[in-house]
């Protein structure tokens, strides 16, 4: 948050909360006529200007209809209007899946809304139609402009505004643009009693989380005006450019999407209401000449001042009656509002305003408000204190975590490879060093996942991998994979038919690296399973404990152009200082042993040992004398060693020495010393050999 910003914060005023039946039927009015011209102005040049330059011209001219006919700026919301009226301000996943296959069909839907539609007829339900698992245009604009008559419909209620939002916003995105849809619900809520656009977007920005794309994008926008408008001069063309430059241009770390996700478009959309300073006409020709997604913005603009106007407050050239008419066309969603008609169906704005008037006044009185006096001297009255609570901020972790975050505390350098590697920090599709920084969920900061993308369809590795080297041996047991995203082929094509470029592995294992050569651990378990239609899977992959200088997941990348993406690898396991004494077995293992006639040494890893590094002494009141028994080395594993006895060992106490700088590992990293006296540079074992349970008579084995 910049200083403009927090100095600004402290002008906030709260307002009175009684509102006469009259005053918010106009203003809900206003709402559902400013969305239709907004949306109107802007339609001709919708995404044209998505790139540094905005629409050049001073002005656009004003569309005005007779009858305005819908799109998904407004008729989305007609559906959820059906919604809540249907199954009340409660309603559920199930039912609003239900709505939404009664009443929306492919027709008029676009993005995450047509991927949404498309999922629930496979059986999805929301959250999960707007999840980053399954929609793939989660990231895009369709909550924050289907979801403002939430914020209509509860006056002065603005955290009533905000979980609707983030509940109907669920149904088509995830994280930061769900908190977009419910800064607007919020500030919708809060306009029937604060005109000021400038304090709608402060106290707005105050209900996000911190670390959301959408707190930063509508924070960096309002410092950028309070920055300019402290000269007396305002430019929102140069606020613009800015914006272009941190969001989409050099200084956006490619994070930005298309011209219809819902960052930018948030940042457009403040822009011209700060800008607008609160009047209708220069907020919505500043929406739509600010480019982008400029039917969307300006839409969601005039329906937030026409709440404050009212209709009747509205510019009375563009409400004449001889040019704005009172009917709604519904050319796209079923039986609506006669559930038995065809389409196109009419209905008048002002019984869509009666409607949205019936369920403000449910909304207030179960939200223990109340109302005085009857028939149009109803007076509502909205309980205070009203302020909406701040939803808790998404943290993103500080720093790796599991093994990376161990080895970066002992001193061991830690580095990200890949079948593609690049290093540049400027850009998150090809800095290869987030994959380690600990941050699993991009949904609410907006980060891209890396991906192993190539031009040239002759450079591509058949082989996709992605590494963790370690500077000193380590011990792995598992190894997370969390999945990126898919890249699409065609935008409105439902993600299970499209030919995706590519994001996924076809298959995977893990591979660990000894000393220069990568191999496949035994017993290698995957759970869950690569699913192709899946996105930001977590998949772990677990094996039995090994040592190794990295860990590698590896396969065959998937799509048209052969890629995979990645958001995150964590190791498991532990740090690994040299090998052990795992055990040492005494004859045939009873406490105290009898009869012995071998001893076992069990290392944990294999080593390298001699005659000379090992020593059994008898201990006697006279002192230890050496035993010279026949020393047996199991090469195989290079684990065990075997020390076998000419005749069974007399009764007594006995110590094993073993030379710890002599016995090395394949790493050269010498026996650890971790007995009883770890600083003499000797393992010891101490053991006693009970008298023979065989009376001396036992043949050896």
């Amino acid at each position: 948050m910049g200083i403009f910003l927090a100095a600004a914060l402290s002008g906030s005023a709260q307002a009175d909360q009684s509102l006469s039946a009259p005053e918010l039927f106009d203003k809900l009015r206003g709402m559902w006529v400013g969305q239709l011209l907004g949306n109107a102005a802007g339609r001709a040049t919708e995404g044209t200007y998505s790139g540094a330059a905005p629409d050049p011209r001073d002005s656009v001219p004003w569309q005005i209809k007779q009858i305005w006919d819908a799109d998904d700026d407004t008729d989305v919301e007609y559906v959820a209007l059906h919604t809540l009226e249907t199954c009340g301000f409660d309603c559920n996943s199930y039912e609003i899946a239900e709505q939404w296959l009664d009443h929306v069909g492919p027709g008029g839907i676009y993005i995450a809304n047509k991927q949404a539609w498309r999922l629930m007829l496979d059986g999805h339900l929301p959250p999960e139609t707007g999840s980053r698992s399954y929609n793939e245009h989660w990231y895009s604009i369709d909550a924050q402009i289907c979801t403002e008559f939430l914020g209509a419909v509860s006056p002065g209620l603005p955290q009533t505004a905000m979980d609707l939002a983030g509940r109907f916003g669920g149904i088509t995105n995830a994280g930061f643009a769900v908190h977009a849809a419910q800064f607007y619900a919020g500030m919708y809520a809060r306009a029937f009693f604060e005109p000021n656009v400038v304090d709608l977007v402060l106290t707005g920005l105050e209900d996000l989380p911190r670390n959301s794309r959408t707190f930063e994008v509508v924070s960096d926008v309002l410092d950028w005006y309070l920055e300019d408008a402290s000269d007396g001069v305002l430019d929102w063309r140069a606020t613009r450019r800015r914006l272009y430059d941190r969001y989409q241009g050099a200084e956006s770390s490619g994070r930005y999407h298309n011209w219809v996700e819902s960052a930018i478009n948030t940042g457009a959309t403040v822009l011209a209401l700060l800008y607008g300073q609160g009047d209708f006409k220069q907020t919505v020709q500043i929406a739509v000449l600010a480019g982008w997604d400029c039917d969307c913005n300006p839409a969601t603009a005039g329906g937030l001042l026409g709440i404050i106007d009212g209709f009747t407050g509205l510019p009375e050239d563009l409400t004449d009656p001889a040019r704005c008419g009172n009917l709604y066309q519904n050319v796209a969603r079923p039986g609506l509002p006669d559930p038995g008609a065809e389409l196109p169906q009419h209905e008048a704005i002002t019984t869509i305003a009666l409607r949205m008037l019936a369920l403000a006044e449910k909304n207030i009185l179960r939200n223990d408000g109340n109302y005085t006096h009857t028939g149009v001297s109803r007076l509502y009255h909205i309980p205070e204190p009203n302020a909406a609570t701040v939803k808790p901020d998404a943290n993103d972790p500080i720093g790796p975590a599991g093994l990376v975050r161990e080895a970066l505390a002992a001193g061991i350098a830690v580095t990200p490879e890949a079948s593609v590697s690049s290093h540049n920090a400027n850009h998150d599709r090809y800095n290869l060093d987030s994959i380690m920084d600990g941050i699993t969920d991009n949904s609410c900061n907006g980060r891209r996942p890396y991906h192993t993308y190539l031009s040239d369809p002759a450079a591509r590795p058949e082989k996709d991998w992605y590494a963790l080297l370690f500077d000193a041996p380590v011990r792995f047991d598992a190894v997370t994979f969390y999945e990126g995203d898919i890249l699409w082929d065609k935008i409105n094509t439902y993600y299970r038919h499209d030919a995706a470029r590519g994001g996924w592995f076809e298959d995977l294992t893990v591979q660990v690296l000894r000393h220069g050569q990568w191999f496949e651990p035994p017993d290698v378990r995957i759970s869950p399973n690569p699913d192709r239609f899946r996105m930001y899977q977590e998949i772990t992959l677990s094996f039995p404990e090994t040592v190794g200088e990295g860990v590698r997941i590896i396969g065959t990348p998937g799509g048209t152009d052969r890629f995979t993406t990645i958001l995150e690898l964590e190791a498991q396991g532990r740090l690994y200082h040299g090998p052990r004494v795992a055990e040492v077995r005494v004859g045939d293992g009873m406490q105290p042993p009898a009869d012995v006639f071998y001893l076992i040494i069990e290392f944990s890893d294999p080593i390298t040992i001699s005659d000379e590094d090992i020593a059994l002494l008898a201990l006697t009141d006279g002192g230890a004398v050496e035993v010279a028994p026949t020393i047996t080395f199991q090469t195989a594993s290079g684990r065990y060693v075997l020390l076998a006895f000419a005749d069974f060992l007399p009764a007594g106490n006995y110590e094993l020495h073993l030379t710890c700088p002599a016995i090395t590992d394949e790493f050269d990293l010498p026996l650890i010393d971790d007995d009883t006296h770890p600083d003499d540079d000797a393992y010891t074992a101490r053991f006693e050999v009970a008298p023979s349970l065989s009376g001396g008579q036992l043949s050896r084995p």
